[in-house]
């Protein structure tokens, strides 16, 4: 009987692909209130975004291991207190605006803000400066040495904005991910679709 559901329900998946390849619906339970996952706390907004729309620096992967992601590499002083990003070139927001050092300062120096939202400012309280050498690298010292400085830094709260969309991320938000935000039917769906730099799928998140 077992084995009967399970080749009923590989016919079923077989046959849903095959009418629809280039789309996903997701289910939710909650939908989030906005868009932005470093103004507020709820994780119905990282379930849509991180990852998906936005990319911090690094990212946590399925073993909880730190990997590059808009950083293609690091180093750290031996006194722990410096970690020097090589960014990676050549990458835009969906806007079309560049990414580069100057957004890294941007980024963390808004999470640090004295009128900063962001749920996990705490994550950010270790960092004295940020300095940019040149556009493709980012240098940041710390007060203290960190040991989970850089798993902080792969949390959906710590994603980077280009200060030209970030007034209006939360309703129309705009990263460097592999898909791009097309619409958002309050109370029914929010759609993205592929960014045309890469090659994954339409997806759309239904309460």
């Amino acid at each position: 009987m077992i084995r009967s559901l399970v080749i009923a329900l590989a016919a079923t998946l077989a046959a849903a692909s095959a009418q629809a390849k280039d789309t996903l619906s997701l289910g939710m339970a909650l939908e989030p209130p906005h868009l932005d996952p470093t103004a507020g706390a709820a994780a119905a907004i990282r379930e849509v975004t991180y990852g998906n729309l936005y990319e911090g620096l690094v990212r946590i992967d399925a073993k909880g291991q730190v990997q590059p992601a808009l950083a293609a590499s690091w180093t750290v002083s031996p006194d722990g207190l410096t970690y020097t990003f090589r960014l990676q070139t050549g990458v835009r927001f969906h806007d079309g605006a560049p990414f580069d050092c100057s957004t890294v300062m941007f980024s963390y120096g808004r999470a640090l803000a004295a009128d900063s939202v962001n749920a996990q400012k705490g994550l950010f309280e270790p960092i004295a400066r940020t300095e940019c050498p040149d556009p493709a690298t980012a240098v940041i010292t710390l007060k203290r040495p960190t040991a989970n400085f850089l798993f902080g830094m792969g949390w959906g709260d710590a994603v980077m904005l280009s200060p030209a969309s970030v007034a209006t991320d939360k309703t129309n938000p705009v990263g460097t991910g592999p898909f791009r935000f097309t619409r958002w039917v309050r109370g029914d769906r929010i759609e993205l679709e592929r960014f045309p730099a890469t090659g994954a799928p339409r997806r759309s998140w239904q309460r």
